[in-house]
């Protein structure tokens, strides 16, 4: 195994790792750090998990040793990240190193830098800093080379559907955020298909407490990416929040999806990054509800003649995925 050729990929689980996945989907040899290991790919040949910075800052001094211990084990020539906090003891570490550290902050940002892609610039704790919409590069002197995924359905796609034969689901998501997302169980609960025996929902629930439960179907803690593809890809219908890994799994499947985003002023996250990539994302397959309106009806009969995709479509924007891998081996 050449250690000229490790890369070492740091990304928090969801949307972060979703795109890093198809930011090296030209690369082999990856490791991966993340904050959970809930993914299966015959590229990553080992999954290091690390403490989660969400709710303590003070972990990040922990995780700096651990950071020393996984770079010393992996001997990476290039380490490669697009976001989460849990990425600054690596990019630190990498400054006084001979690594080299290339940063694509996320897709969710709109209007400005995540805080981690901030902090990367402000410290100039990279040796390459791309941006994945333009207006932010610009406004940042950083690097455009285009968005990782089609999360704007511009490209047409050949697909091949199936109508469904029994009766229709409706799966709901809200990704394993740790903030609570009551409001949405609210807008279901409303919903009169929520009440219809004929439509059977799955509803992953994360911690939240649903108290109302729909007339058929079951409620769920968490899913595994396996699992959870299986069911978008059955699904008549999705409504989840709006994270990029929930985005980028119905895009592959083409699917009509009703995105209710999560909001700081309902502490449902700390910010309004979902409501801004909410409104850039407005297609004939996504719907999106925004807050304090309720979600649109959906007769029976409009879910039922639903079809849907028999295989996924590949959604992977291959010219960046070329440019990263030349710049991480240059």
């Amino acid at each position: 195994m050449e250690y000229s050729k490790r890369i070492l990929i740091i990304a928090s689980a969801g949307g972060h790792l979703t795109q890093a996945m198809c930011a090296t989907s030209l690369c082999e040899n990856i490791s991966l750090v993340s904050n959970k290991k809930n993914i299966s790919n015959d590229k990553i040949k080992k999954v290091y998990k690390i403490w989660d910075t969400q709710h303590n800052f003070l972990i990040h001094f922990f995780n700096i040793f651990y950071a020393v211990y996984v770079l010393l084990r992996e001997r990476p020539s290039v380490v490669f990240s697009t976001g989460g906090p849990i990425v600054l003891p690596f990019a630190l570490l990498c400054k006084f190193l001979p690594i080299k550290f290339v940063y694509l902050d996320t897709l969710s940002r709109v209007v400005e830098l995540s805080n981690t892609g901030k902090l990367v610039k402000k410290y100039n704790l990279y040796n390459d800093f791309y941006c994945q919409w333009q207006k932010i590069a610009e406004k940042n002197q950083a690097k455009y080379i285009g968005k990782c995924f089609d999360i704007l359905c511009e490209n047409n796609y050949k697909v091949t559907s199936k109508k469904v034969d029994d009766c229709p689901m409706i799966l709901v998501t809200v990704g394993t955020n740790q903030y609570d997302f009551a409001r949405l169980f609210t807008l279901l609960a409303a919903l009169p298909l929520y009440h219809d025996k004929r439509v059977k929902w799955v509803i992953q629930a994360s911690h939240n407490k649903v108290t109302q439960l729909p007339a058929n179907g079951e409620v769920v803690e968490m899913i595994s990416r396996d699992e959870m593809e299986s069911l978008v890809k059955q699904a008549s219908l999705v409504i989840s929040h709006c994270g990029i890994g929930s985005i980028n799994l119905m895009l592959s499947y083409q699917k009509k999806v009703i995105f209710v985003p999560r909001v700081a002023k309902y502490n449902e996250f700390s910010d309004d990054h979902q409501l801004q990539i909410a409104n850039e994302i407005g297609s004939e397959l996504f719907t999106v509800t925004l807050p304090d309106t309720p979600m649109p009806e959906i007769t029976f009969d409009e879910l039922s003649a639903r079809e849907i995709l028999t295989q996924p479509v590949d959604i992977t924007n291959y010219t960046m995925a070329k440019t990263l891998k030349n710049a991480f081996f240059s």
